[in-house]
């Protein structure tokens, strides 16, 4: 292992991110709860050493369970992921109509300020 490939931090943050919600979404989708570097690789942009790294990393913080050669969420991994494939998904979807960046809403879909009682 030369060290010409360890990227750097910011790449990680960014693969990582990108992981948990291609895990998040592929459970959703009915994939399976089992994730593997191999399996997520297809939706990934990043090269198959970088997604083992990281899922390995995430696995040592407690984000994903490692099962053998498999990877699960833990319980706050599922919600940590869930929570930024919303944020993700939802600035996605304003992206095309700025009314939402105001800052009203606060990245609820519902831009009026009576509606804020319900989290």
């Amino acid at each position: 292992m030369t060290d010409e490939k360890v990227p750097g931090a910011l790449d990680r943050m960014i693969v990582r991110e990108d992981v948990l919600q291609i895990c998040y979404w592929f459970q959703g989708e009915g994939f399976g709860d089992a994730f593997t570097p191999q399996a997520v690789m297809p939706f990934l942009q990043s090269d198959p050493d970088m997604v083992e790294i990281v899922m390995e990393e995430l696995a040592a913080e407690g984000t994903l369970a490692r099962d053998g050669n498999t990877y699960r969420f833990s319980e706050g991994g599922k919600r940590k992921a869930g929570v930024m494939f919303y944020e993700s998904f939802t600035e996605f979807q304003q992206g095309t109509h700025g009314e939402c960046n105001a800052g009203c809403c606060d990245g609820d879909e519902v831009c009026d300020h009576e509606h804020h009682h319900h989290h």
